[in-house]
């Protein structure tokens, strides 16, 4: 494989180093918070909690974790970052390899010694999925590498994919420096084209006025190569539309029913049990003859990703018995981006444009920028809006919603669990006219505080550090503010605004929030902290209410 270009290292270089003025951080954590800031864009965590990357780290630098219907979706990312160009053209190392067999095997065996082995924030990570498990989850774990770097050796990625073949819910992907300059420059994304096989003379063409379609038969193996990256470690992500990316976060593991349909001795069933793809493009082209080849120009995969994903890994582990399969896909090419627009959402249930910034304009959001901005307070009502500003202190209209919802409206597991519905279904309750201007710039104040100490907390658990409170500072924002918001009622104050009122609420708060952590040890922490019978624990601690849960 080439070497990075000096090019390409500057676009990741600059982009990790705008980060690490803002963040205050090293180039390496910049470096993993915008790699997982661009996997994950509608992770309802915050990025940082994500983050396990420290002393005693085992190969995890994050550990993301999803749950969807009867399945916990577990990403354990590995990253490493070169500060120079030299050593961006240095493979990614091949020691990390056997951190992660260890990993994972002593995750799979719960092993007895694990806890004397890992930082604290890791194992309360692992505890979460131990306790998915004993619920009743299919775990389903994808490992990524990610660097600035050439990828893993060879036979090192091979041996990392004969132990994941070990295990029917382990997958892996790499992306590496060619696929992480794509990420990051995803605003100009690269024009991708390609060629796909036509099986026989299956296909059919139309044309209307300034749109063409084809739906067509295709061979699997040529469409997997279309998708590719070169050495066939990933696939293309930059040719998923970016929203449709976003959602790769929770499905970009592949799907367990597709990939054993695609692998079963049934697999001719293949083609009437899958939707087939979506492809939007420039033009395509192509003869009416059998086995035509049909070229592909300037084209993204609007709706399938989730197939994609499952056939990837599917032809990594038995590309004889995929190569048999066929695969429907649909080809729209139209020169008008509206065209296109209304194609990827029509064919697609997570729309382009998140609902966020379909709200970004609203009059309310101009009026909370403009009460902030008055205290000098940055309020991004865009993701990425302000990121050229070291200095300024900076809230997003995610996080002002979630802790409007924690405190103001006092449901703190519905900021953590139903992030997407703050800008649908529960905006207008949340983002009220009737707000006072002086109660949020108030409260994004006391985010802020609260947000910079649990910050600090997180820092203390990846360098093996930390109490048994801070353990659980990955889960407890939003439950932190709701039992702030019932004391300060106590105290007849709306929102504390001194920093020894704040620190006084939140060491109180911090220390009832810890007796009920610790009273539910046996529990998931993951679990305790989205569900709605936490907070009437934290209004009993307070004598308020007088009842008793199981979670």
């Amino acid at each position: 494989m080439r070497q990075i270009t000096q090019l390409e290292y500057s676009i990741i270089h600059n982009r990790v180093a705008k980060l690490s003025n803002k963040l205050h951080k090293n180039n390496g954590y910049s470096f993993l918070y915008a790699v997982l800031d661009t996997l994950f864009p509608r992770c309802e965590e915050d990025i940082e909690t994500l983050i396990t990357d420290g002393a005693n780290d085992r190969g995890a630098d994050a550990i993301y974790i999803q749950e969807s219907g009867s399945n916990a979706h577990i990403s354990i990312i590995q990253s490493k970052y070169a500060n120079n160009i030299t050593n961006a053209k240095k493979n990614f190392p091949g020691n990390e390899v056997d951190k992660l067999i260890s990993l994972v095997t002593d995750i799979s065996d719960r092993s007895d010694h694990l806890h004397n082995t890992i930082n604290p924030l890791v194992f309360s990570k692992i505890k979460d999925i131990w306790n998915l498990i004993d619920s009743g989850k299919s775990i389903e774990v994808r490992i990524y590498l990610t660097s600035n770097t050439l990828p893993l050796i060879e036979h090192e990625m091979t041996r990392l994919m004969s132990f994941s073949q070990q295990y029917d819910f382990v997958s892996v992907e790499e992306l590496h420096f060619l696929e992480i300059t794509n990420l990051f420059s995803s605003i100009d994304r690269p024009s991708e084209s390609g060629t796909l096989s036509c099986v026989d003379l299956q296909k059919y063409e139309r044309s209307d006025c300034d749109i063409r379609g084809l739906v067509a038969n295709i061979d699997i193996s040529s469409y997997i190569e279309m998708i590719s990256t070169e050495n066939m470690s990933s696939i293309k992500r930059h040719v998923f539309d970016e929203n449709i990316r976003g959602f790769l976060g929770i499905e970009g593991g592949f799907n367990k029913q597709i990939l054993q349909s695609a692998l079963s001795d049934e697999n001719h069933l293949f083609w009437y049990l899958n939707n087939g793809i979506t492809i939007i493009c420039k033009d395509f082209t192509h003869q009416k003859v059998r086995g035509s080849k049909i070229k592909i120009t300037d084209f993204q995969i609007v709706n399938g990703a989730q197939t994609s994903f499952s056939l990837f890994e599917a032809f990594k582990r038995d590309r004889e018995k995929v190569s048999d399969l066929v695969l429907l896909v649909k080809i729209f090419a139209s020169s008008r981006d509206d065209i296109s627009e209304k194609i990827a959402i029509a064919t697609n249930s997570q729309a382009r444009i998140a609902p966020r910034d379909l709200k970004s304009n609203d009059n309310i959001q101009k009026k909370i920028s403009a009460a902030l901005k008055e205290e000098g307070i940055l309020y991004e009502r865009k993701k990425h809006q302000f990121e050229d500003d070291f200095n300024s202190p900076t809230i997003d209209s995610l996080k002002l919603g979630q802790a409007l919802l924690s405190y103001h409206l006092q449901e703190p597991h519905q900021a953590r669990t139903s992030s997407d519905e703050i800008f649908g279904g529960l905006y207008q309750t949340i983002f009220s006219e009737k707000l006072d201007a002086n109660y949020i710039v108030k409260l994004a104040k006391l985010f802020l505080f609260v947000n910079q100490k649990r910050e600090l907390e997180l820092d203390g658990l990846r360098k093996g550090g930390g109490n048994e409170i801070d353990e659980f500072a990955a889960y407890t924002q939003w439950h932190l503010l709701y039992c702030i918001s019932l004391l300060a009622e106590e105290k007849g104050v709306d929102v504390p605004e001194s920093q020894e009122e704040m620190e006084e609420l939140l060491s109180r708060s911090k220390s009832i929030i810890g007796e009920i952590a610790k009273e539910h040890k046996a529990q998931s922490f993951y679990r305790v902290f989205r569900s709605a019978k936490t907070k009437e624990l934290i209004r009993e601690h307070l004598g308020i209410g007088q009842l008793n849960f199981n979670f």
